[in-house]
């Protein structure tokens, strides 16, 4: 069985040197440092790779990415870092493809920065981490990200990030547990993920998949919560949008999803339920998520039928990146 996993990451010593320098964001990653040879050389990613029988991993920058720098770095940071993915990916051409990182903060250059990464690196779209300055991407005033991404026929990935001061102090500080129990529930533990799932409904209910029929968008964590609410959301968009379509309808047309190392038998048959294995594919989250034997063997021993498992494991991967 060949092995695509879709939602890895890498990083480059320079955008580490800047984020630590400029960035207003905090990284609340305590193991960031440790990981650093993973992200960066791409030699120990191919032998994890070799070790545990992956066979091509699509990178990104996420998270802590040049897009959370202030404006006059993001542009040429994330431009810096998308030059760097290509030349990485060139030394690997059998084993890496990538997705371009956005300075979605400045969003006429970020349309720019995605047709060059594109159209004259080769990359397989672009990849936006949480809100941008606390604003969700519905505003009007990212829809040329949305155009040049239809205008291309390419895919955006919607990977979390980390909240706001005001909204993590709203949801999840509290008097009654510790200040490292809030982080992580604002975090990795549900906040990140339901801010990356508010994103999508709002993206949707916003009209801009019906506007922009062309754009695929990526969501990792078994779709942010989203498949589990398809019907809830279902029954009330007739009230809250005239669009032609009903919300579930333009989510199975244009989304894909993948489990980011989230490794569970529910919601893998829930996601399978709602969507289907042609806009299902896999993810470990490396190296953040380091789940060795397991991204392949979970699937190989997963319930589903053999068909199914191609599909996931490599069949929707390469038709949606074109690889």
């Amino acid at each position: 069985m060949k092995l695509i996993t879709v939602e890895e990451h890498y990083d480059t010593d320079e955008n580490i040197k800047q984020f630590k320098q400029y960035s207003k964001v905090k990284n609340n990653n305590p193991y960031q440092d440790k990981l650093k040879p993973n992200l960066v050389d791409f030699s120990n990613k191919v032998a994890y790779m070799d070790e545990h029988g992956i066979d091509f991993q699509v990178v990104s920058d996420a998270g802590n990415s040049a897009q959370v720098l202030p404006d006059q770095y993001a542009v040429p940071g994330a431009h810096a870092q998308n030059e760097t993915l290509a030349e990485k990916i060139s030394q690997y051409p059998d084993r890496f493809a990538g997705l371009a990182t956005l300075p979605a903060n400045v969003p006429d250059k970020a349309a720019e920065e995605l047709e060059y990464a594109v159209t004259k690196l080769g990359l397989k779209g672009g990849i936006i981490s949480g809100s941008i300055n606390g604003q969700f991407l519905d505003d009007p005033k990212f829809e040329a990200i949305f155009a040049a991404a239809d205008k291309l026929g390419t895919t955006l990935y919607l990977h979390p990030g980390v909240i706001s001061n005001d909204q993590k102090a709203m949801l999840y500080d509290s008097k009654s547990y510790s200040k490292m129990a809030a982080n992580m529930m604002a975090g990795a533990m549900w906040g990140w993920h339901m801010e990356a799932g508010i994103q999508v409904m709002r993206i949707i209910t916003a009209g801009l998949l019906e506007k922009y029929p062309n754009v695929k968008l990526a969501t990792g964590h078994w779709g942010e919560f989203i498949p589990m609410f398809m019907e809830r959301i279902d029954g009330f968009s007739p009230i809250v949008t005239d669009l032609p379509h009903k919300f579930s309808d333009y989510y199975k047309r244009q989304v894909y999803l993948s489990p980011s190392g989230m490794f569970t038998a529910p919601q893998m048959q829930m996601v399978l339920t709602q969507m289907g294995a042609d806009h299902i594919m896999w993810s470990e989250d490396f190296p953040y998520v380091q789940s060795g034997d397991t991204v392949r063997k979970f699937l190989e021993q997963a319930d589903i039928t053999d068909e199914q498992r191609e599909a996931i494991a490599h069949g929707t991967a390469e038709k949606l990146f074109k690889l």
